[in-house]
């Protein structure tokens, strides 16, 4: 996959850029490395959409796992995910907060959700860990308009955080932010053509060698 748009709020495009280029560059690795084709993997039981969806869960997943090789999260050998995301807790020590990752004060968000957990992440959980002395600056991961109508109904996209933050304006907590919608490319979008046609002719043979998932079908999409 690759990146569609870039939105810059409070400078973040520039200040990561020029304090931590590596950090950037490293998530720009990381969304290439998704496989469109292979992301292609939630049989679809809403009628008007395709018979095959993007998960959100396998497009997290994979951009985690990258990731987390490179030090955006705790190494934890042993556990399920091998690793655990950054953590802080609250005030009483009950509730917690936790990002997708942290490394060197940059602070990342993977969101594939509603439009609830976008806003949630850039303008109430990035400013909790700025506040903290965790991050200076922050990284959020959607979608762009594109595949939406290639996910679950309820997905937002780039266009609806960005419309959202022009007409916000910059509050004084806010951090330096980089929104990043992710895309298909060209090549990718005839593969995925392709894969929903071998589904249509054998979705047995594609769940049974495992491409595709039998279970979750039309699951509402979560906050990751």
């Amino acid at each position: 996959m690759k990146v569609g748009e870039f939105y810059s709020h409070k400078g973040g495009l520039e200040y990561i850029q020029t304090n931590h280029p590596n950090e950037l560059q490293e998530v720009l690795n990381a969304i290439s490395q998704l496989d469109a084709c292979k992301m292609l993997t939630k049989i679809s039981a809403e009628k008007t959409k395709p018979p095959l969806l993007f998960s959100p869960e396998a497009m997290n997943t994979v951009l985690k796992n990258y990731l987390s090789t490179l030090g955006w999260t705790e190494p934890m050998p042993g556990t399920k995910k091998g690793f655990r995301e950054p953590k802080i807790y609250l005030e009483g020590g009950r509730e917690f907060r936790e990002m997708d990752g942290i490394k060197n004060k940059v602070g990342l968000e993977i969101q594939f959700g509603k439009y609830a957990f976008m806003g949630y992440d850039i303008f109430s959980k990035m400013p909790i860990f700025a506040k903290k002395g965790l991050i200076t600056c922050g990284i959020e991961v959607v979608a762009m308009p594109s595949l939406i109508p290639h996910m679950s109904t309820g997905v937002s996209s780039f266009t609806q955080i960005v419309m959202d933050m022009k007409a916000r304006g910059v509050a004084d907590i806010d951090i330096p932010t980089l929104i990043i919608g992710i895309d298909c490319t060209d090549e990718s979008w005839i593969k995925v053509h392709d894969k929903r046609t071998r589904y249509q002719n054998d979705p047995l043979g594609l769940i049974k060698n495992g491409e595709v998932s039998a279970g979750r079908a039309g699951a509402k999409p979560g906050p990751k």
